[in-house]
């Protein structure tokens, strides 16, 4: 009997972990991205970098990180909630805002290896000083934890022109002040040397070029999160599914055993409906019940469960 239980028992401690590494993860970043903001702020112009101080802003690998930052603080409040509700679940708007963090810090991940890296060196791109942090560190955790943590939805191919818009905005940006306007006219030096390439291909050929390889590679990071999640899901159905503590005759005697399993767990603490675990259960039995009607008999097995426990009227 243990070991046909032992399904919920694993369901809950994965959820549990995700939300764990999930807050442990998240901070990280966030913690990364201020120490590193902070250095750019208080370095000194150098021969390789003039983008210091306040003029670090005009770089996209730092927007890219502290939009990166923002989307991680989004996810800490749900995390910290799924701990308590073993529910850990973000909504869609967080996952797609995630989405479209993890696709700039991406950009900034493989422009950094591959080009950057091509003209002032592998080791000065990416392992030196807070180079380490926007170029290395915080992209690769952040594209773990979009693909293996935080895999709640199936993001949708319209996300995908949402996660372009940051490096569409930068690059419109960077073309004004830098081709347009100019440096000598008060806008910006070409501190990404895009010189290099236009001296051979013209502008307006590379930027077509430059979005349709971004989309391609946004929507291959989507792919490998919606993977993920198809994966994930079809696991955690088949924990609720096939758990014998909730292996009854039919699907609201299933609720009012997950309802009372609910109430021995918390105590007097407050009351959490599980709605995507009784989705989950309906599939395996197909009752035609509608949601409204599960949260219903799952509200009232629970409350009828503490009556029962604590011999009160």
């Amino acid at each position: 009997m243990s070991a046909k239980k032992a399904p919920v028992t694993d369901a809950l401690r994965i959820g549990r972990i995700r939300c764990v590494v999930a807050i442990t993860v998240c901070s990280f970043i966030c913690v990364l991205t201020f120490f590193g903001l902070v250095s750019q702020l208080v370095s000194q112009p150098n021969g390789s970098s003039e983008e210091v101080g306040w003029k670090a802003f005009h770089m996209f690998t730092l927007l890219s990180n502290i939009l990166m930052a923002v989307s991680a603080v989004m996810c800490i409040p749900f995390a910290v909630d799924g701990i308590r509700s073993r529910n850990y679940h973000l909504p869609r708007w967080c996952v797609n805002l995630l989405y479209t963090g993890t696709a700039a810090v991406t950009l900034t991940f493989v422009a950094a290896a591959t080009a950057i890296s091509s003209v002032i060196g592998f080791r000065q791109t990416m392992l030196t000083d807070s180079n380490l942090i926007f170029h290395t560190i915080c992209p690769v955790l952040s594209i773990l934890l979009f693909i293996f943590i935080n895999s709640d939805h199936k993001v949708r191919f319209r996300a995908s022109f949402i996660a372009m818009i940051p490096a569409l905005t930068y690059s419109v940006v960077y073309v004004l002040l830098v081709f347009v306007i100019g440096k000598d006219a008060g806008g910006w030096r070409d501190h990404y040397q895009v010189y290099r390439l236009t001296d051979h291909v013209p502008l307006p050929v590379v930027l077509p070029v430059f979005y349709l390889m971004l989309f391609g590679l946004f929507n291959g990071l989507r792919a490998l999160h919606n993977l993920v999640h198809k994966y994930r899901k079809a696991g955690i159905e088949k924990y609720f599914q096939e758990a014998e503590a909730f292996d009854c005759p039919d699907l609201p005697e299933a609720i009012r055993a997950l309802a009372e399993s609910d109430r021995v767990r918390d105590g007097d603490g407050e009351l959490t409906v599980p709605r995507r675990i009784m989705r989950m259960m309906e599939k395996k039995y197909r009752s035609g019940l509608s949601e409204a009607e599960m949260c219903e008999l799952y509200v009232r097995a629970y409350y009828s469960a503490g009556k029962g426990r604590d011999g009160s009227e």
